[in-house]
């Protein structure tokens, strides 16, 4: 039998412990699929069916986050949704958005850094832009967000054909396909997949929203996600299809009116954590929404 004092003492030192223990900060999430709904986004809306928001915060992966989510409600908005682009030169995405007239725009995919133009496959208006690398299968293009109409866009796999045979009016083709059909897909094993990096994607639900997504990082306030990450984020933000987009220092989401440059990110090419580092690229995804 445990002497009376003995209990005492020991109840005396469970009391002590357990308020520490209640003071200790939980710990990072194992697993992304309880983040995503959790983190506190800033939210605004834009315009009927379209919401932009914003997460700045060092709980998120065990690491600081800075996050720009740009919803759109497809069933409630007549919004257009438009690739906009150059050839044999580069220009920023900001440069792309306000030439169309765009309320928002996120940078798109690959291309040429030297001599500018798309390096994958791209179709704009039913007309071949870039024909990328049609006997090779790689998986920077292994996925397309494609559409007739700009309300029923979709998130598809390259045809085995290529992508000439995919039967859309616009195709912007990226890689890797991060969602297939509410699949996490697998990835290489390679510093572009497992490294964190500023990350750009774009990804569609099962309820009919078009998500938009620019991952900061290469900074201590975000240190940007790996490929599987950012697939597990949007997998948690209820994504049936999803696609990387090009990222790194060409990560830029650009919103009319929401800062002094139209930039609610943080684009990382002048390696500060300012909106001043926009990367001159070739191609942008944008959003135009009526006068």
């Amino acid at each position: 039998m445990i002497p009376k004092k003995s209990l005492s003492l020991l109840a005396l030192i469970i009391a002590g412990i357990l308020p520490a223990i209640a003071q200790l900060p939980p710990p990072p999430p194992r697993d992304i699929e309880q983040a995503g709904f959790s983190l506190e986004w800033e939210t605004k809306r834009i315009s009927p069916g379209i919401y932009w928001k914003a997460y700045l915060g060092d709980d998120l992966y065990g690491s600081k986050q800075s996050l720009n989510l740009v919803e759109v409600w497809l069933d409630s908005t007549n919004a257009d949704l438009q690739i906009g682009f150059v050839q044999d030169t580069l220009a920023l995405t900001s440069t792309l958005a306000e030439q169309a007239g765009a309320e928002i725009a996120i940078n798109g995919s690959f291309f040429d850094t030297r001599a500018g133009g798309s390096v994958v496959f791209m179709r704009v208006d039913g007309e071949i832009i870039a024909r990328g690398a049609p006997n090779r299968e790689l998986y920077t293009e292994n996925g397309g967000l494609a559409w007739n109409n700009a309300n029923e866009p979709v998130i598809i796999k390259r045809p085995e054909e290529g992508w000439a045979e995919a039967s859309f009016e616009n195709v912007l083709t990226s890689g890797p396909l991060l969602i297939l059909a509410d699949t996490l897909q697998s990835f290489n094993n390679d510093s572009f997949n497992q490294n964190r990096h500023p990350r750009s994607a774009v990804a569609v639900t099962g309820d009919n929203r078009l998500l938009m997504l620019a991952v900061d990082g290469r900074s201590f306030q975000g240190y940007g996600m790996t490929i599987s990450e950012t697939a597990k984020l949007l997998d948690d933000l209820g994504a049936q299809f999803a696609l990387n987009l090009d990222g790194g220092g060409s990560t830029t989401m650009w919103i009319r009116g929401e800062s002094e440059n139209n930039i609610v990110n943080y684009p990382s090419d002048n390696l500060e954590f300012d909106r001043l580092g926009e990367r001159k690229v070739s191609n942008a995804l944008l959003i135009i929404t009526e006068e």
